[in-house]
């Protein structure tokens, strides 16, 4: 490569998840809040049909397309947050007739018919009795927080949703106004809430009080539905699993903090990474009754309809109910379901065994949520795709002909972690490029490679799982491995060089990046081509302070003056590191199938232009070995001043079928 001068380096700085139930109408307030319009007078709810026996309606049944349903109280205790008091009397009989779903409205039997069944109906969700907020309403919060309606998204008898943004920072965030025993709904959510933090669980932004209104602000949850992801067939199988796998885990924290949820239906799971819970309004503490009867049909276990205390076993019932959803194309019937002569539509193998333990009397159900999260990792990974790798690389002394030793370095292990959770597939990939001439730059640049290899095959080889964090942590700490080695061999021989490195881990499909210098790391996907790294030299910094173009960068008389390397410091300071942060804003990747990685040295990069790599890895298809040896040969055409080294990482996946 050209001789560098590591020594010109400015000063751097370190781098531094709810079908609302209709609610009993109130009186119309004017909040504390400008915007606000009055609304059309409030529909009174339909009223529940009884004859002089006292007997009431059973539990509502909701409709297809899952709204949430009405409850009816057997007591005259009030309705759980969020529900109707519909009617009180003697216990509901148990033969439950479906409400249609087509313009319901209350019906009862002949008053001869001794023990009936009422069907209830909800109100039109149209009727809201509160007066709206216009968009571009700003709510005031009692700490100087303000938040700007955006719309209304969801109008209720006595909770309306909005969707707004935070004034200060323009941030999405969603707003629950709440009137009368609308309120009682609220702080019973923020009360099921109350210390679960993670990210499977909408975050609580702020509460406060405005006039006689009740405001609720929590970060917006963006995203399909899985109710929504169903209907229209988007998901793969493994897709679903991994959603519902989700679930599970945050049914566990919640059964830990001791409630049982007890609202799960598709249209309470947003979809995304990770996948939300919303509507906490049926949620329960474990071993006390609801306070009212309800039922989501076709995802309610039958015990809900009795006297019976919440049990884990319930949630259980219904993530199975979910599953069963998925695999059927339709819920479970009001009949319910018979698994011994159920035939699915596509025979999936392992399902019927965790249906059998879901859906089945509460004794014979998993006993915890955490042992149905674990027979669902088990199914995911039956069914999971096979990912597996393909690695090409290629390196050139160039054509300058005082040249006499390639400066650049390349090195990659594969390999596969075997753990409880199943086998998991992982690969090294990176260039290094030396610097400081030929006593120098080749020494520094093996060094560093040699030292790569060594920390990586150290922490990859064992069996143990690696989260997302402790991947990032890792390959921060591969390049001060790598940095060791070199700092020693440049002492040894008492010269001054060192060398540059780009390094990509990838783990099943996770990658994370550590870059030093001005070797880079392409993402090709498609048909783009997009950088992963920015390059540390005095040139990029030249481009970000707007001096020179980016396309001025290959052929500046600066490009050769780094501003951070290995093999001249130790320790590196905290900062010196950058990895996919400083490009993408996050710290790791998820790469999709047929996806491939590009690293070059500058020797690669110089010459030959993004669109020219792009174009030379395509029309080469699957072969990588000759897109490899192409773009050399490329950058030989085109001169080669330099060394020049390529390496080229693809992942490929294989789809199981019926779990084999």
């Amino acid at each position: 490569m050209e001789e560098r001068d590591p020594s010109r380096r400015p000063e751097a700085a370190p781098a531094s998840p709810s079908g609302e139930p209709a609610d009993a109408p109130a009186a119309a307030s004017e909040p504390a809040v400008s915007g606000s319009t009055p609304a059309p007078e409030a529909a009174a709810p339909p009223a529940a049909a009884s004859d002089n026996t006292g007997n009431a309606g059973a539990a509502p049944i909701a409709v297809p397309g899952d709204p949430a349903p009405v409850a009816a109280s057997t007591d005259a205790s009030p309705a759980p947050p969020g529900g109707v008091e519909a009617a009180a009397g003697a216990e509901a009989p148990m033969d439950l007739a479906p409400v249609e779903s087509a313009a319901p409205e209350s019906a009862a039997a002949p008053a001869d018919a001794g023990g009936y069944l009422e069907e209830l109906s909800e109100p039109l969700p149209a009727a809201v009795t509160t007066a709206a907020l216009e968009p571009g309403a700003v709510i005031q919060g009692p700490d100087g927080a303000s938040f700007r309606i955006v719309r209304l998204v969801k109008p209720g008898v006595e909770v309306n949703e909005y969707e707004a943004v935070a004034a200060d920072t323009e941030k999405p965030v969603t707003i629950r106004e709440a009137t009368g025993a609308g309120k009682a709904r609220l702080e019973h959510e923020a009360a099921v809430l109350e210390g679960l933090d993670g990210p499977m669980f909408p975050r609580r932004i702020a509460a406060f009080e405005s006039g006689e209104k009740t405001y609720h602000v929590a970060e917006a949850v963006a995203g399909p539905t899985l109710a929504e992801a169903l209907a229209e067939g988007k998901l793969s199988f493994p897709q679903i699993l991994s959603a519902l796998a989700q679930v599970a885990f945050a049914l566990t924290k919640l059964h830990e903090r001791g409630w049982a949820y007890l609202g799960l239906r598709p249209s309470a799971v947003t979809l995304g990474k990770p996948v939300k819970l919303t509507d906490f309004a049926y949620a329960t503490r474990l071993g006390e009754k609801p306070a009212a009867p309800f039922y989501h049909a076709g995802y309610s276990p039958p015990e809900v309809l009795g006297e019976h205390p919440v049990d884990v076993r319930d949630d259980v019932y219904s993530l199975g109910a979910l599953l069963f959803h998925a695999v059927n194309g339709q819920p479970i019937a009001e009949t319910g379901v018979e698994l011994s002569t159920w035939e699915p539509p596509t025979p999936l193998g392992g399902v019927p065994q965790v249906l059998d333990r879901t859906l089945g009397a509460r004794d014979t159900r998993y006993a915890s949520m955490a042992e149905l999260h674990r027979a669902l990792l088990r199914l995911a990974r039956r069914y999971a795709p096979v990912v597996h790798y393909s690695i090409a690389a290629a390196t050139n002394i160039g054509l300058e002909a005082s040249r006499s030793a390639n400066q650049d370095a390349y090195a990659y292990l594969t390999g596969s972690i075997e753990s409880d959770e199943g086998p998991q597939p992982w690969a090294m990939v990176g260039v290094s490029d030396g610097m400081g001439g030929m006593a120098a730059g080749e020494v520094a640049s093996d060094a560093a490679v040699r030292g790569l290899i060594t920390a990586a095959a150290a922490d990859l080889g064992r069996p143990k799982v690696v989260t997302a964090a402790e991947q990032v942590e890792m390959v921060r700490r591969w390049m001060h491995a790598a940095n060791e080695p070199a700092v020693a061999a440049m002492e040894k021989r008492g010269v001054r060089g060192g060398a540059t490195l780009v390094i990509g881990c990838i783990l099943g499909r996770r990658l994370t990046v550590a870059h030093v210098g001005d070797c880079r790391l392409y993402l090709v996907r498609g048909d783009a081509i997009t950088p992963l790294t920015r390059d540390h030299s005095l040139v990029m910094a030249l481009a970000m302070q707007g001096e020179i173009s980016v396309e001025e960068i290959r052929n500046h008389p600066d490009r050769s003056t780094i501003t951070r390397s290995l093999g001249d410091r130790h320790p590196l300071p905290a900062f010196y590191v950058d990895t996919l942060q400083q490009m993408t804003g996050a710290e790791t990747l998820e790469l999709q199938a047929g996806d491939i990685l590009l690293l070059a040295s500058d020797g690669q990069w110089e010459p030959v232009l993004e669109p020219e790599m792009l174009q030379t890895v395509r029309q080469n298809g699957p072969d990588l070995h000759a897109a490899a040896h192409d773009l050399i040969r490329l950058a030989l055409q085109r001169g080669a001043p330099d060394n020049t080294t390529i390496l080229l990482f693809r992942l490929d996946e294989s789809t199981a079928q019926n779990g084999v």
